[in-house]
């Protein structure tokens, strides 16, 4: 599974979400050499109800990463989608022979998270960001990290980067007023 273990001596980027924007962006600079930290407060393969296909688009990202075998072999092949509901039932099927896959998000995002931990970047499962960890020195306060709950421990990463991937309950978001709950 993802590696598990403290966090590293220096921190360039901080991802808070180890879904599939989180792990991809760690993959990708995990494999530029830079020093990644990707927590969430799921432990993985975790139960998710949504996002359980992937559109060629998306599996054509996955193949520049090479991570389309993987995926091949734990999906099945999809011709197009059809949506239905009350009075509605519309069918799109992809063009000139292009398929996407049907996966259960369980497998992708352990798949994903896998990845980016053996390209180098540090996984913490079972993390909670409680807050942004801010540099006030400059006129506009700037986001330098997080704040931490370990096991019911604090513990501030400083980062040069943070990166907020952990979806519509973000504490990140949420702290830095660029998510509100609806009224």
């Amino acid at each position: 599974g993802p590696r598990e273990g403290g966090g590293p001596a220096v921190v360039e980027v901080l991802i808070s979400g180890g879904g599939p924007a989180g792990a991809i962006a760690a993959l990708s600079l995990a494999r530029r050499g830079v020093r990644v930290l990707v927590v969430d407060r799921a432990t993985f393969p975790r139960d998710k109800l949504c996002g359980d296909t992937v559109n060629p688009g998306a599996l054509a990202e996955l193949r520049a990463f090479g991570l389309d075998g993987d995926v091949e072999r734990r999906s099945l092949p999809l011709r197009g989608m059809r949506v239905t509901g009350e009075g509605v039932d519309v069918t799109g099927e992809y063009p000139s022979g292009l398929t996407g896959r049907a996966i259960a998000r369980r497998d992708l995002d352990h798949l994903l998270l896998e990845a980016a931990a053996k390209a180098g970047a540090q996984v913490r499962q079972g993390v909670r960001v409680q807050a942004p960890l801010l540099d006030e020195t400059e006129r506009t306060p700037t986001v330098r990290g997080g704040v931490l709950d370990v096991g019911g421990k604090t513990l501030r990463v400083p980062a040069s980067v943070t990166i907020a991937a952990d979806g519509r309950r973000s504490a990140l978001g949420f702290a830095m007023g660029l998510l509100h709950h609806p009224r």
